[in-house]
């Protein structure tokens, strides 16, 4: 029932978005301009969206080289799998990963689990710095004037940017502490789990030792290399996936910041408004950027 009632109040958050995204689009010129489109500009689009998903597989093997030695290609079934999961409410596809991972092959899901934590903590490292430098060059696509169904864009932005540098340090300091004072690590961790029962202390305990062992690939500085370069990669073809459409569309501006400054905006509504399969915040954050 609950899981119904997450999936409920995600779509109305959808159509709630969607109503602001298209309530003054014309429909008309919707279907006109997709009769003027050059369809020719969808392969490069498509070529660079698969591009992203597979550099995404060879980012997950590196992330998984302490716990798991493992083929991309056995990696690119569970992970294209667990990304269908974000039509699931509450973002299901940040565990439907791992969990998929540790049915199919001989690692722990907490292990499994601790390589998504590791990958979103790049993938948050790398959209702070290309939204430093949108506010850095490009501070008037955050115009104060902008505003989201009432509320203003430029505040959405300032705070989101906020909250993505506290995750971060958060997250560091979280991963040193487990690597370099474990052992300081796990008696807090025991003073928290003195109220539960010792079968569940034990077991959490457990977790956390799998989640340090997925951690320690950090600790390795030439897979830490190939992380980052392959993050790079992930978020390079990611936006870049959108440039062949504004030649499709014959936007009037085909600027590589219009690129950032669309991926940034993007990146913030559909993070603060995590709807299922991303519908409504996507299709608003695309109409925000462009305008």
């Amino acid at each position: 029932m609950k899981q119904y009632r997450q999936l409920a109040f995600g779509l109305v958050i959808a159509l709630i978005a969607l109503y602001y995204t298209l309530r003054n689009v014309s429909f008309s010129e919707v279907i006109s301009s997709f009769k003027e489109m050059d369809y020719i500009y969808i392969f490069p689009a498509i070529v660079l969206i698969v591009l992203s998903y597979i550099f995404r597989a060879y980012r997950w093997q590196a992330l998984l080289e302490s716990s798991l030695k493992i083929n991309v290609s056995g990696l690119y079934s569970p992970m294209m799998v667990g990304f269908m999961g974000n039509f699931l409410p509450a973002r299901a596809a940040e565990i439907l990963r791992p969990y998929l991972l540790s049915k199919k092959y001989n690692i722990t899901f907490a292990a499994a689990f601790a390589s998504i934590v590791v990958e979103r903590l790049f993938d948050m490292i790398i959209l702070l710095l290309i939204f430093i430098w949108v506010f850095w060059f490009e501070a008037d696509a955050f115009s104060s004037n902008i505003e989201f169904s009432g509320f203003s864009v430029q505040e959405m932005a300032i705070k989101f940017g906020q909250i993505c540098v506290l995750a971060v340090i958060l997250i560091i300091v979280f991963i040193y502490l487990l690597l370099n004072h474990k052992k300081k690590m796990m008696k807090i961790v025991g003073w928290f789990l003195g109220f539960m029962s010792e079968k569940w202390a034990d077991k959490t305990k457990y977790l956390l030792d799998e989640f340090t062992v997925g951690c320690e690939v950090v600790k390795k500085i030439g897979t830490l290399a190939k992380i980052s370069v392959y993050s790079v990669l992930v978020w390079v073809a990611n936006i870049f996936s959108v440039y062949p459409l504004y030649f499709a569309f014959d936007l009037q501006y085909k600027t590589i910041p219009s690129l950032l400054i669309l991926g940034v905006i993007v990146a913030i509504l559909i993070t603060i408004l995590p709807t299922p399969g991303f519908l409504g915040s996507y299709n608003a954050g695309i109409v925000i950027a462009l305008h």
